[in-house]
């Protein structure tokens, strides 16, 4: 027998003698991967189904429970922003769990949200310094309605800006969903109160105050007009004792930094305001093309009787960033450099215009405060785009389903996702406007 022969032979003898046993080897081998595939699967799917649900299901929104005694939330709605409610309990629940505070004081709060929108603001305070969502401890803390705003997102949006700017008392705040008496009352945007204190406007000289330029609600306040015809009104004092004494010396002064605005004195003006605060001012309201800007929520503020006036900082945004509720889409490059004075600038604010402050306007007027707002631009805002849109993003993300239910509840005829990218694309714009403009060198 040759070797080709006795090959065969074995191959043959293999064939003959072996089949059943590689089958079943073979078999058990293929049903052992399966059964590795499945439990891997299965395994697989058990990650999946409890990771990737969206973000705003996977997160515990914050429950803001306000419990009232002895008024209801409709008399707050109806009655005046400074009738005070005391005696009242507020339970906040996180994902670290629920904490209560007794004895807290509402009250309503805001102008035309008081006045003329069914969902609205109020102010709770505490009987002392509390932190609340991880933020520095505050008395005074607001529940912001942002009812014009569908997105709900733009005073958050200005107020990372403001960040971005270096804005020395950026307000801090985040969403909750608010309860009142066991009554779900929708989505609203906790922040501390603008006010004097450690947290907020950090002032300690017994001279200290807190002004508002207020030419369209003021008058309803105790107001101090100005040469230039801004009401000037006291939001806090650090003492206060003699306040009219304080007031009007801030007037004076505030007069003074006018009259060397008008006459483009810019080394007497840097003597008696800060202008850095401004010029971020500048950049922060022209940039949100804030309409509430410049004739009411316009903060300023001094420390001593010696010390410069300081800007900021910036309150108010729901009807910024090109809100079409105000009718305001087209106004990405008309008004930028020319606030006050270019359409449809003029058009977004009336019926307000006569009460418009100009002071920012005749700013803009000197070239060396200008020359400063392009610096602040190049040191702070340029080639942060990304970063504001991703913030955006994500906070529209966390918010989506509690949006949702707030649309619901006040039965609003909007979509969320539309509106959101709305948004995303007019600061999309915006942001290359200025980056045209600023960075030409």
């Amino acid at each position: 027998m040759n070797n080709s022969e006795f090959v065969g032979f074995t191959s043959e003898t293999k064939q003959t003698k072996k089949p059943k046993k590689i089958s079943l080897f073979i078999n058990l081998f293929l049903s052992s991967l399966i059964l590795i595939a499945i439990i891997f699967g299965i395994y697989k799917l058990v990650i999946l189904f409890s990771t990737s649900s969206k973000p705003e299901e996977t997160i515990a929104f914050p429950k803001f429970e306000l419990f009232l005694a002895d008024v209801t939330i409709e008399q707050i709605d109806e009655n005046d922003k400074h009738i005070k409610y005391p005696g009242n309990s507020v339970t906040i629940t996180t994902s670290d769990g629920p904490i209560s505070f007794d004895d807290v004081e509402i009250k309503g709060r805001g102008n035309q949200t008081l006045e003329r929108q069914p969902k609205r603001s109020y102010q709770i305070k505490f009987k002392d310094q509390e932190s609340l969502l991880g933020y520095n401890k505050n008395k005074k803390w607001v529940l912001l309605t942002s009812f014009a705003d569908y997105t709900s997102l733009r005073n958050d949006t200005a107020f990372y800006l403001e960040k971005l700017l270096n804005e020395q008392y950026t307000p801090d705040g985040n969403f909750v969903e608010l309860f009142v008496d066991g009554r779900y009352h929708g989505l609203y945007y906790l922040a501390r109160k603008i006010e004097i204190s450690k947290s907020s406007v950090n002032l300690s000289d017994p001279s200290g105050i807190l002004v508002e330029v207020d030419n369209i609600y003021g008058t309803t306040e105790e107001c101090h007009r100005a040469k230039s015809g801004d009401c000037l009104t006291v939001k806090d004092l650090v003492n206060k004792d003699n306040e009219n004494e304080k007031i009007q010396n801030f007037v004076e002064n505030f007069n003074i930094a006018n009259t060397a605005i008008k006459n483009k004195d810019f080394e007497k003006l840097k003597k008696i305001i800060d202008i850095d605060s401004f010029a971020r001012y500048y950049l922060l309201s022209e940039f949100t093309t804030n309409p509430d800007a410049y004739s009411t929520s316009f903060y300023m503020y001094r420390d001593k009787e010696d010390d410069k006036i300081y800007a900021g900082p910036g309150w108010d945004f729901d009807l910024a960033f090109g809100n079409k509720t105000w009718g305001a889409e087209g106004i990405d490059n008309e008004t930028f450099h020319s606030p006050l004075t270019k359409e449809p600038l003029n058009n977004y604010l009336v019926p307000y215009i006569d009460y418009v402050s100009t002071i920012i306007y005749d700013l803009m007027g000197i070239p060396e405060f200008e020359a400063r707002v392009e610096e602040i631009f190049k040191e702070t805002m340029s080639g942060k785009k990304e970063e504001l849109l991703n913030h955006i993003r994500s906070q529209a993300g966390y918010i989506r389903s509690a949006a949702l239910r707030d649309q619901e509840r006040w039965k609003l005829k909007t979509n969320f996702d539309e509106e959101v990218d709305y948004l995303l694309d007019w600061v999309s714009k915006r942001y290359d406007h200025f980056e045209e403009t600023y960075n030409t060198d």
